[in-house]
């Protein structure tokens, strides 16, 4: 027994055949990131719903960033070479921003943490325009490691969430990292003479069922190509979207390595999500079950992967409860290939904790 492909994975197709923002809302109908309301559900295995991602060359930088207060810690930056195909590309960010702070919470509320007097500038990690600028991510091992919550605001001490985190059932002792998102704009900072002005564009697939568009119109990411509405886009962990671009490009991205697993939403319904390890792949890929897809729900939820630039269906894959499968007999060794996503569709509101596919050796 063989299931065909989801039908929200169907509806991918090539930018090519639709160039135009202004003329089709339904380009590339699929991914679910909604950086505005996160919400939080606990799954069975005790893991948080919420929102929500190689070729490298990694350098170890020390970082002056302060750990609480007072301890500082070495951090693995690097690069990796993203090989993007003419067509249309399941695009996951493979690094995340450098930390702005890292510590331990003194308290907890339904909607803040509580961080030591004066650690934390007040108003830094406020939201704009509409979007969350920054993310707290729990770092603490446990059932809530990897879960992100994006932040509204801050004073020098209190961090007030963009959601209701009660479900969480924090200690209020718990260790966390809060980072800048990774932005449309700047996951491409410094290789924007390689994108094609007017022409590429990035899509995204939001849980209303909207899929706004942003082209590069050689300065900005634009819906309209008046307005840089898609500058400030976030990206959140694991998560992506569709990149279509007109001819082959080599990029090169940089950042911050996160070896930490990321916990993603996912939007049910129908809804589909584009989700993907956060960092670099060490040897350009690893396996479906390896990455944790085998805790997507059991004989219903799927991942598909896609051929980049084609956007072709791969194969479509499930869970038995124990492992990744395409038949339901046979466990796959289906890998997710460096840098890119697959299109998980998933029946209700759930969430799955995707490892990093990388270890950083303490």
């Amino acid at each position: 027994m063989q299931k065909s492909p989801p039908s929200g994975a169907s509806k991918l197709k090539s930018a090519k055949q639709q160039p135009n923002p202004t003329t089709d809302s339904n380009l590339f109908k699929p991914l679910s990131v909604d950086t505005q309301s996160p919400k939080y559900k606990i799954q069975t295995n005790t893991v948080m719903k919420n929102k929500l991602t190689y070729s490298l060359i990694l350098a170890a930088a020390s970082c002056g960033m302060a750990l609480g207060q007072t301890t500082a810690y070495t951090t693995p930056v690097g690069y990796y070479e993203a090989d993007i195909k003419a067509g249309g590309n399941l695009f996951v960010p493979g690094f995340v921003n450098g930390a702005a702070f890292a510590g331990l919470i003194t308290g907890s509320t339904a909607t803040t943490l509580s961080v030591a007097a004066a650690s934390i500038t007040a108003n830094a990690f406020n939201a704009a325009g509409g979007n969350a600028t920054h993310y707290v991510q729990i770092t603490q091992a446990g059932a809530n490691q990897g879960v992100v919550i994006d932040i509204a605001s801050n004073t020098n001490s209190v961090i007030t969430l963009a959601s209701n985190i009660s479900a969480l059932s924090l200690a209020g002792t718990e260790s966390i990292v809060v980072r800048p998102h990774v932005t449309l704009k700047g996951v491409f900072a410094g290789e924007e003479a390689s994108i094609a002005s007017f022409s590429d564009s990035a899509t995204f697939y939001n849980s209303d069922g909207s899929t706004p568009t942003f082209f590069f119109d050689g300065t900005n990411w634009t819906s309209d190509f008046v307005n840089p509405d898609g500058n400030n886009r976030p990206v959140p962990p694991g998560t992506g979207f569709v990149f279509t671009v007109s001819a082959d490009i080599p990029l090169t991205i940089t950042g911050e390595v996160n070896a930490a697993p990321v916990v993603v939403q996912l939007n049910g319904n129908g809804v589909v999500n584009v989700v993907g390890p956060v960092n670099p792949l060490v040897g350009g890929s690893d396996t479906l079950q390896s990455l944790g897809f085998a805790a997507l729900a059991a004989f219903s939820d799927s991942i598909t992967l896609y051929q980049a630039g084609t956007v072709i269906p791969t194969g479509t894959y499930f869970s038995d409860g124990t492992n990744v499968t395409e038949d339901f007999v046979n466990p796959s060794s289906a890998t997710l290939a460096s840098t890119t996503g697959g299109v998980v569709t998933a029946g209700a509101d759930t969430s799955i904790k995707v490892d990093s596919g990388f270890t950083v050796a303490p």
